[in-house]
């Protein structure tokens, strides 16, 4: 019988160790939700006050913006496959501000004459046109891979065909004046 004691005893302390270690290891998870629990929720509102704070300092300006559409400015890969029957395509490097500022007034004196051919322009110095940038131009192109641009170009197509290829300022001056 004082066996049978021993066992008991030794039995009932196992199963308070068991709810003892158990009741610990549920404290911590539990104490770790409500820690995350708190985090999301000062996260939150601390969110929800920047957010408040951010567009109640912003004026916003309700007023529309007028559109600037630009429809002339194509890539060089295009330049064979315009849908116009005759248009001209001006190369040059748009990133020049002093170029830029000259061929955009020629071509904006070309586009106020009464009757005038498409005109598109190529900005050479993007990425996309950089494959077609040259230290020699190739004046007998055909087709787009032929293409060789080595300074401001301006080239006359019709029926996707090079019919009038114009290298240089003044030359270039001369046909859209």
């Amino acid at each position: 019988m004082a066996k049978n004691r021993q066992n008991r005893k030794k039995t009932y302390h196992k199963v308070d160790s068991m709810q003892t270690s158990f009741s610990i290891g549920f404290g911590k998870v539990v104490k770790i939700l409500v820690a995350v629990f708190v985090f999301f929720i000062i996260f939150y509102f601390l969110t929800v006050y920047l957010l408040e704070r951010d567009t109640s300092s912003a004026t916003v300006d309700t007023t529309p913006a007028e559109a600037d559409i630009q429809y002339q400015e194509i890539l060089a890969g295009n330049s064979f496959s315009i849908s116009d029957n005759q248009y001209y395509v001006l190369y040059y490097d748009m990133s020049d501000d002093s170029l830029k500022s000259l061929y955009t007034g020629f071509v904006s004196s070309y586009e106020d004459k009464e009757e005038h051919l498409p005109i598109y322009t190529v900005d050479m110095s993007s990425t996309f046109n950089k494959k077609f940038v040259s230290s020699e131009s190739n004046k007998q192109v055909s087709q787009i891979d032929e293409l060789q641009i080595s300074g401001p170009t301006l080239i006359e197509f019709n029926n996707h065909e090079v019919v009038n290829y114009i290298e240089g300022e003044s030359a270039i001056k001369e046909i859209l004046s």
